[in-house]
């Protein structure tokens, strides 16, 4: 079927104008959710067709030159907001380079036919492989979003493939904005496509984004940036689990800050939360990339530590004990000295072993070293290691 090329024209203009004005409504300046500078490239897009539907009746820079620059801006926009939506750096210079060099070299090729229409094509096309790239690299991982972003730009691509082959082939006054036929109307058409999609891929890309930000915010202490207790307890079931399932050792130790309302209460709550996020710094900063740190509660950690041995569990945490004792934290022009109790459990868990079980063992371990006068480490069933003792444990 061959449809009316201004008509065409005219109907693209119409779903980009209407979907700009929904986006730069609900758009925010001060906000990277990608919203304004989709509706920006929105209306570009629409200005660029609604100049297409009055080729032949006005200037040719104004229905040529001008909607194909504007189609670029269009572009340079929904790559922007990628950036944006990522929350990185918008190159805002190369991105908008070339549609400067689309109006400059189309101005100075206004009079030719084929030359022109080929600068156009390629700068667009240049800029739809762009939108492919960055949409694969800033994906949301499990996300979908991206896919509606490279199908819609793979469209777009096949549209401006069309009228090259048939400029290439020595039919380019078929592609002029005035004539209508069958390579016309199905080049023009993927335009609807290409807006909806782009469109629609960036908002889901942005929705994608705000969901895992709000999952990951979710899942974390706001005071350390660990993994909040939930988040902790989720993670070590999955290890339980796995241990069992493998066979493998899996060793837990809860952490206790020694005397930490005493902290509080001489130097204040803003020291004590110094305290923490110092505390939880020295601990990090000393782990496995296999163990996992969380919050457990007030001033208490659940450390975990796959694939450990008792012998070398014990020499971790007792290494985290002296690395917590010998590194007070810095507060104003004051250094706060703490240590911490831990209580530590070993083994392969068993069939009816779970992530309470384990804990309650290593809790009575760490009650064990606060009865017996803190800044010590405890096996669960054995003795103790610390300040006060170096004895020899047992499993």
């Amino acid at each position: 079927m061959i449809a009316h090329t201004p008509t065409i024209f005219a109907s693209v203009a119409w779903v980009a104008m209407i979907m700009a004005f929904c986006l730069l409504v609900v758009g925010r300046f001060n906000q990277r959710d990608g919203m304004l500078t989709v509706g920006a490239g929105l209306l570009a897009h629409a200005l660029a067709y609604v100049c297409f539907t009055l080729f032949g009746h006005a200037s040719l820079w104004l229905t040529y030159a001008v909607p194909n620059a504007l189609l670029s801006v269009a572009v340079a926009f929904y790559t922007a907001s990628i950036f944006r939506i990522a929350e990185h750096r918008v190159p805002w210079l190369w991105l908008f380079s070339l549609p400067l060099c689309q109006i400059v070299l189309l101005t100075l090729l206004l009079n030719t036919l084929e030359p022109r229409t080929l600068v156009a094509s390629v700068i667009l096309m240049i800029q739809c492989a762009f939108i492919i790239r960055w949409a694969s690299h800033f994906a949301q991982p499990g996300g979908r979003a991206h896919i509606l972003l490279i199908v819609g730009a793979g469209i777009s691509l096949i549209g401006i493939l069309i009228r090259v082959v048939t400029i290439v082939g020595g039919s380019a006054p078929e592609m002029r904005y005035d004539v209508s036929n069958l390579r016309q109307s199905i080049s023009i058409s993927i335009g609807t496509v290409t807006v909806m999609m782009l469109s629609l891929g960036l908002v889901l890309m942005s929705k994608e984004r705000s969901e895992a930000a709000l999952k990951y915010l979710a899942l974390r202490d706001a005071l350390t940036g660990i993994p909040n207790r939930r988040a902790i307890l989720e993670e070590l079931e999955r290890e339980v689990e796995r241990a069992r399932r493998t066979e493998t050792k899996l060793a837990i130790a809860i952490i206790d800050l020694d005397h930490f309302k005493t902290i509080n209460d001489q130097h204040g709550h803003l020291a004590g939360d110094e305290v923490l996020r110092h505390c939880v710094e020295q601990l990090k900063k000393r782990l496995r990339q296999t163990d996992s740190l969380g919050r457990y509660g007030g001033e208490e950690f659940l450390l975990m530590m796959p694939g450990a041995t008792v012998e070398g569990a014990m020499t971790a945490v007792e290494d985290l004990r002296q690395a917590i004792s010998d590194n007070p934290t810095p507060f104003g022009e004051q250094c706060i000295h703490q240590s911490f109790s831990a209580g530590v459990w070993v083994g392969v868990p068993s069939a009816t072993d779970d992530g309470n079980s384990l804990i309650a063992q290593a809790d009575a371990a760490l009650y064990e070293c606060k009865a017996t006068g803190r800044n010590t480490v405890r096996m669960a069933g054995g003795k103790l290691v610390g300040a006060s003792t170096k004895a020899a444990f047992t499993t």
